[in-house]
């Protein structure tokens, strides 16, 4: 099995484990208007995202992968602002978290379908240049970080159960683990760090 998977703690381990146990601290010292959108913690989120198109981005081999994962990382960058709608709008007074919808806006369906031919876009790239042949040999040439997974599954269910419970600063810190421990696993992979021997 060791052959397959990787248990070692490597710096990218400590990290994603020193930001899990930072953002368990945020949960009880920060107020809750630090998960409203635009706040520090989404800033952060954005930043931790950015790195991540760095890391695909700089990739030396396996190309058509990598830009494949820098388009997806481009898109969940523009999720966080909403595609734009929470930086070029102001909330309500009354509620840091309600901006009026696309749907609502004169020229949002414009924004519907920019999103959509984006998401089309990434289909047509991923069948056209079969990076699923890319996928597959990553998993064939490469062991899985365990902990680095681990922590970012931790990160993605704190923040699922969160939203559930309507809790947005959980919610977004809960979301910073998970982006940490998933830019990490690119950083592994894409620097030849998990091959198998």
């Amino acid at each position: 099995m060791s052959k397959y998977l990787d248990w070692q703690f490597r710096f990218t381990t400590w990290l994603t484990l020193a930001v899990a146990l930072v953002c368990l601290v945020c949960a009880y010292v920060l107020p809750d208007s630090f998960g409203d959108k635009n706040s520090p913690i989404e800033t952060v989120q954005m930043v931790i995202v950015a790195i991540g198109l760095y890391v695909t981005c700089t990739a030396k081999d396996r190309k058509v992968l990598y830009v494949f994962a820098s388009l997806c990382l481009f898109f969940i960058l523009a999720r966080e602002v909403n595609y734009g709608r929470t930086l070029i709008i102001f909330a309500d007074p009354e509620n840091a978290n309600k901006f009026p919808k696309w749907k609502d806006m004169e020229y949002g369906w414009v924004a519907h379908l920019c999103v959509g031919l984006y998401m089309v876009w990434l289909l047509v790239y991923f069948i056209w240049r079969k990076v699923w042949k890319e996928v597959w040999e990553v998993l064939r040439t490469c062991r899985i970080p365990i902990s680095e997974l681990l922590l970012a599954a931790i990160g993605l269910l704190a923040g699922v159960f969160s939203e559930s419970l309507h809790n947005c600063l959980l919610e977004e810190l809960g979301e910073v683990i998970m982006y940490v421990g998933a830019i990490c696993i690119l950083y592994l992979y894409s620097r030849n760090k998990v091959t198998r021997v």
